[in-house]
């Protein structure tokens, strides 16, 4: 780079403008890089417009630590809330379309098992042991009691 070409990095815009870009890329792709470097950009463009730093060596090293030190402040906060939770539908108690109403689609459902349409879908079902009937025909109604330990929901004919 040229002497002037270097003065550009002496200027707050620059690095307002580095922080549009960054962020531009942060939110066109996977991952928190950008994400960081452009808010390092920002924290610099404040260094310089406050005079904290006027070398170029000193811009430099202000964005490389203020992107580290905003990386490490704000890694753990960012993570718990965009990783998602750490428990399973089951470890919570919730059981999912319990209660709900599906078809028999396709041959006689019984406690060996059997396909149900379930909201638009197809899903595996078996008979619950404590039902009354042995099976339920093809476009027969069913209610969903709960799951099985094999992803299947078990079923009883519904009222």
């Amino acid at each position: 780079m040229q002497p002037n070409e270097l003065n550009l990095l002496l200027s707050p815009y620059f690095w307002a403008a580095a922080f549009v870009v960054f962020m531009v890329v942060e939110l066109s792709t996977t991952g928190a890089i950008a994400g960081f470097m452009g808010l390092g950009a920002l924290a610099t463009a404040f260094l310089v417009e406050f005079q904290i730093v006027e070398s170029i060596q000193g811009v430099l090293l202000g964005w490389l630590v203020s992107t580290v030190v905003l990386a490490g402040i704000l890694w753990v906060p960012l993570k718990r809330r965009y990783a998602g939770r750490d428990t399973t539908d089951a470890e919570e108690g919730i059981e999912p379309f319990t209660n709900d109403f599906g078809t028999v689609e396709e041959a006689p459902l019984t406690a060996s098992g059997g396909m149900i349409r379930l909201h638009g879908a197809r899903m595996r079902a078996v008979l619950s042991a404590d039902s009354e009937i042995t099976q339920v025909e093809i476009g027969g109604r069913v209610q969903v009691v709960r799951q099985d330990d094999d992803q299947r929901f078990v079923v009883i004919p519904a009222p």
